[in-house]
């Protein structure tokens, strides 16, 4: 359950920050005409808010990985519960690709999720050497 609600918020983060600062740049272009400091202390906030969403991202990440991983001791997929399957493909850092049997999620082996164009490039990879 917490893993679903993690890479749920992992998956929207972006879109929730881009509205945040959406509407501080509407906020701080009327505060231009209105309270012209309000505006240059937005700017200044906007910019050292990007190291704060960068760290949350780097946070939120690894408890996912790290709660997926723990999923992956018991051969259970972290988001249904349904069984693992190791891909004959391999990740770019050697491991092998997790494939659930039950909603098609495809993971590494280190806990971040992959998607199909991973495999693919994966397969393209291993002809490419042939």
């Amino acid at each position: 359950m917490l893993y679903r609600v993690l890479a749920k918020f992992n998956d929207d983060f972006g879109l929730l920050v881009f509205l945040i600062y959406l509407g501080l740049f509407l906020l701080a272009f009327v505060s231009v005409f209105l309270f012209p400091p309000l505006a240059l202390l937005l700017v200044l906030l906007g910019l050292l808010g990007f190291v704060g969403v960068w760290f949350v991202v780097v946070i939120m990440r690894s408890i996912e990985q790290a709660l997926a991983r723990k999923g992956f001791s018991d051969a259970r997929c972290p988001c249904c519960e349904g069984e693992l399957a190791t891909s004959e493909h391999t990740d770019p850092l050697g491991g092998q690709y997790l494939i659930c049997s039950r909603c098609s999620q495809i993971f590494e082996h280190r806990g971040r999720r992959a998607q199909e164009e991973d495999l693919l490039e994966a397969d393209e990879a291993c002809v490419s050497t042939l």
